[in-house]
């Protein structure tokens, strides 16, 4: 009776049922034949793609739920990544504890120095496609080119157990320095089509002003307030979680106001969660990640293959032929300046580092769309690039887990200076 008296709202959830079913499905999938070392988040795209509209058509593309459960997922997950960051890992003298730092191995100086020879790569490839004439606009399609998708790496680099050494956190700052600095030269680039050249894009400082006061404010008020938070954070109050979805909203309104990508909002709300959580506090880092990767990032990674269309991309012949190339350079560009992590780590590790490093997701999709609707690409390209997304996305995860093993130890974690 109860139901009945609400058909609109029961169709609703029905969608969101199908999704939930399959994200509880895919682990078991995948343990029950480990011999394809599928990451989960793989399958869940490829779960997605065959009840889209690429196959059964049983999950709508545009469902208001998911859409905005799927839109929180991708915001949670950069949260979640953004808490994974060690700052103290950027020091002069970070190394693992026990071992030894190798020269040149710095983390942030070998993650700079990837995204400038990629960029470089990046360039060339962008140069044919724009003189095929395929592109209106060389500096966005090597932007485009050199992404990466950190909502991958941050999943894979935790599947296998390496996110907290020096090797992990090196892969992680580099998939965080492509993301961040391409994000901000899109903004930019298209800025510039769009209006012209004006001074609006420097309110993206406001974001790290915002970070850097409550940071100095956290230092002095958590200290204060620690015996308080410990004891309501019992089952019922849970205070710390509280707080912490309150900052990353925060974040992400702050980020909408000044005009800002809210995944950069919610990429500083978890570093600033890192960096005034006690180290030796895991509780609050499980009880997001079990909500995160227990409920919403799921449906995130589902919808990424609801949402892909492989009729329309099949049926272009030019999109067909221009894949392959995209597909090679995308792979070059990523793989070659991996070279560079043979600094720092063996040939086996470098080579699985430009593996992971060439999968592409949310951000090359959306600067693709972007760019057709300004009249800066054209839908070949648009579709080759969404094309290669997908491949990137699924089979760089998987190349990873094969050179560097599935369950690989954690290993020792970068050490925390006390704050």
């Amino acid at each position: 009776m109860l139901l009945s008296a609400f058909p609109e709202a029961t169709s609703s959830f029905l969608p969101l049922l199908v999704v939930i079913a399959l994200a509880a499905l895919v682990p078991l999938l995948l343990g029950r034949f480990r011999s394809l070392t599928l990451p989960i988040m793989v399958g869940e795209i490829l779960g997605g793609m065959v009840l889209g509209q690429s196959g059964l058509n049983w999950v709508p593309r545009h469902d208001p739920v998911l859409e905005l459960l799927a839109e929180f997922g991708f915001v949670f997950l950069m949260f979640l990544a953004g808490m994974e960051v060690d700052l103290t890992a950027l020091g002069a003298n970070a190394a693992v504890r026990g071992q030894p730092a190798r020269r040149g191995g710095h983390p942030l100086a070998l993650a700079g120095l990837h995204f400038l020879a990629t960029l470089a790569l990046a360039a060339a490839v962008a140069f044919v496609i724009w003189r095929m004439g395929l592109a209106r606009d060389l500096p966005l399609m090597a932007l485009i080119l050199s992404t990466t998708s950190l909502g991958v790496v941050v999943p894979v680099l935790k599947e296998t157990g390496l996110i907290g050494g020096r090797y992990g956190q090196t892969l992680l700052l580099s998939a965080l320095v492509a993301d961040f600095v391409t994000m901000l030269f899109i903004t930019v680039e298209v800025a510039v089509v769009s209006h012209g050249l004006t001074l609006d894009i420097l309110l993206i400082t406001g974001l790290f002003v915002v970070l850097f006061v409550l940071y100095r404010l956290g230092m002095w008020v958590v200290p204060v307030l620690s015996p308080l938070i410990e004891e309501m954070s019992h089952a019922t109050a849970q205070a710390k979680v509280r707080l912490a979805f309150f900052l990353m909203f925060f974040f992400v309104v702050v980020a909408e106001f000044l005009g800002v990508e809210v995944i950069l909002g919610a990429f500083l709300a978890g570093l600033l969660v890192a960096l005034l959580l006690d180290p030796d506090d895991h509780a609050l880092m499980h009880q997001l990640e079990a909500t995160g990767y227990g409920f919403f990032i799921p449906i995130f990674f589902i919808m990424v293959g609801v949402r892909f269309d492989a009729r329309a991309v099949f049926g272009s012949v030019q999109a067909l032929a221009l894949v392959g190339f995209l597909l090679v350079g995308a792979v070059l560009v990523k793989g070659v300046p991996a070279v560079l992590f043979r600094r720092a780590f063996s040939w086996r590790e470098s080579a699985a580092a430009g593996a992971l490093l060439s999968a592409r997701l949310s951000l090359v999709i959306a600067a693709a769309q972007i760019g057709q609707d300004l009249g800066m690409l054209s839908e070949t390209v648009v579709m080759a690039v969404i094309l290669v997304a997908m491949v990137t996305v699924t089979a760089a995860p998987v190349v990873f887990t094969r050179l560097m093993g599935r369950t690989a130890p954690a290993g020792p974690r970068l050490p925390r200076e006390p704050r």
